[in-house]
């Protein structure tokens, strides 16, 4: 089931089993028992969340007592096992066999299961640690909808209709589903679509909102009318519970003619965030850092790029929330790469002279960003704050364009990549230009697998460009539409409690279950 938590979004209800291996004993202690503990971010021992039972006389035990918890992409969620060791005839505790710690990202993003070696006095035994997610999260709800008698706001524009199914959070409204475009017809039967069970779920009577539009050449596109549902009502299946009348946007009803209908309604299976891990999908993160002159000079306390010791500049503090959570999804998450990009700065180019550059590697090289785990984006992020000369505007769709190549070679060759883009930034595009520029290029990058994560800088700042592009009617210069939404915004009011890293997972599932989700 989704289990609810104390934040915005919902946690993925689990549960994790236990067996040890090749386990030897001393005459005096035949049996064995496990007791977790969770753990703090310094790997303090916080609490004992679960004990399993005892299990004497054997080398490999297998625990029925399981942990249960709430799975949270966005937390580190990090458990300490100790291995007690039993006399049969006492049922005391003898001694321990040692203990091992693991977090619940690194278990998911090795396929659910975790082998960890335990240094036994006796001789080396093995850990074994499998995450199990319900069935639930693989159910999809299958929806076909149809309208009836719409009609074109404006009597010069021709009728090319899509809707989009939406559901408005405290935080953001997330995008369930945009339609394909059907032209000239006022009875559009729009192809069926799927959509998480557990995230309407989560949502039960919060209302779900359809928008239905009319394309419109050049400028932004028209509203025809909207009207809202729930679950539960949906769930009361075809009929008249299910016809819905449209309105304008003050309430009042368009023609009583006029409505969408519920024309399908059925439970399937689809893809889940923890099935791409299992196939040995990694994400590939990568940090845009904005380097323009509105963050101050670096040397001066109010700059968010203030370099001190001991005291960490905003940007740094941000870099330290977001990034952490996601490394465990790397490839290689021993030793991960991460992107480490800056905008908004002259660089040296060939020949010596200082250009404007909005796109170049944090790392001093040409073409290739990667660094070396986060510690290397911090070190390479430092160099940077007080090598380059900050300059202006702010522009950070070339960051977008660069990383969107990337995605779009996945979409050609499936190697198993997804990949991730934190842009942080004081501002957003500075200007109409700029801030069509980035709708551009993060409309071009929706069909790919990608996601962009923008994150505002300074409190005193304004983040309004930024929350713009989560508008879910973006629009390309050439007419393109929004294929799904992979743009979310945190203010830095609120990153700490956000739940801006949870959407990964929900895009993700999105974007595979549009693409290339295969049924059998």
């Amino acid at each position: 089931m989704l289990l609810v938590s104390p934040d915005k979004m919902a946690a993925y209800g689990i549960e994790i089993t236990f067996a040890i291996r090749n386990a030897r004993f001393y005459p005096s202690a035949d049996g064995v028992s496990l007791k977790i503990f969770s753990l703090d971010k310094d790997m303090e021992v916080v609490e004992k969340v679960a004990e399993t039972e005892a299990i004497y006389g054997q080398s490999d035990a297998f625990f029925t007592e399981k942990l249960n918890l709430n799975y949270r992409i966005e937390k580190m969620q990090r458990y300490r096992v100790t291995i007690n060791v039993l006399n049969s005839s006492t049922k005391t505790i003898m001694g321990s066999m040692g203990t091992a710690d693991f977090d619940i990202s690194m278990m998911f993003a090795c396929g659910g299961r975790l082998i960890l070696l335990i240094a036994s006095p006796l001789a080396p035994c093995s850990l074994e640690i499998v995450g199990k997610v319900p069935d639930y999260y693989s159910q999809f709800l299958r929806i076909r909808f149809s309208g009836n008698y719409l009609h074109s706001p404006s009597d010069v524009i021709p009728l090319q209709l899509y809707y989009i199914l939406s559901i408005p959070t405290e935080e953001r409204t997330i995008m369930l589903y945009k339609s394909e475009m059907l032209r000239e017809t006022k009875y559009p039967e729009w192809a069926a679509f799927s959509i998480p069970l557990f995230l309407l779920n989560y949502f039960n009577e919060s209302s779900i909102q359809l928008h239905v539009y009319n394309y419109t050449p050049n400028h932004d596109d028209q509203l025809v009318g909207h009207c809202t549902t729930t679950l539960t009502q949906l769930q009361q299946g075809v009929g008249h519970f299910n016809s819905y009348m449209l309105m304008e946007p003050n309430g009042k009803r368009i023609h009583e003619k006029t409505c969408i209908e519920l024309k399908e309604l059925s439970l399937e299976n689809g893809p889940t965030f923890f099935q791409m891990m299992e196939n040995n999908v990694k994400i590939q993160l990568t940090s845009a850092i904005d380097l323009t002159a509105s963050n101050g000079n670096p040397v001066n306390q109010s700059s968010l790029h203030y370099i001190h010791p001991h005291q960490p500049s905003p940007y740094l503090e941000a870099l330290l929330q977001t990034v952490p959570p996601l490394l465990a999804y790397l490839p290689n998450p021993q030793n991960p790469h991460i992107g480490a990009l800056g905008f908004g700065a002259k660089v040296q180019v060939p020949g010596g002279a200082l250009q404007l550059s909005h796109c170049f590697c944090l790392n001093g090289t040409p073409t290739d960003p990667r660094v070396e785990g986060l510690g290397g984006l911090l070190s390479a992020y430092r160099t940077a704050v007080m090598g380059l000369q900050p300059f202006a505007p702010t522009d950070f769709s070339e960051v977008i364009y660069f990383m969107s190549k990337f995605a779009k070679a996945e979409s050609r060759r499936h190697v198993g990549l997804y990949f991730v883009l934190i842009i942080y930034s004081d501002g957003g595009p500075a200007n109409a230009l700029n801030m069509k520029r980035s709708i551009d290029a993060i409309v071009d990058a929706s069909p790919h697998p990608m996601s962009i994560i923008g994150v505002g800088m300074g409190q005193d700042r304004d983040h309004s460009p930024m929350r713009n592009l989560e508008k879910l009617t973006l629009k390309h210069s050439d007419g393109r539409l929004l294929v799904r939404q992979n743009y979310s915004y945190v203010d830095p009011s609120d990153l700490e409690s956000s739940d801006v890293l949870a959407m990964i997972p929900i895009q993700m599932a999105q974007w595979k279950r549009m693409f290339h989700f295969d049924p059998k």
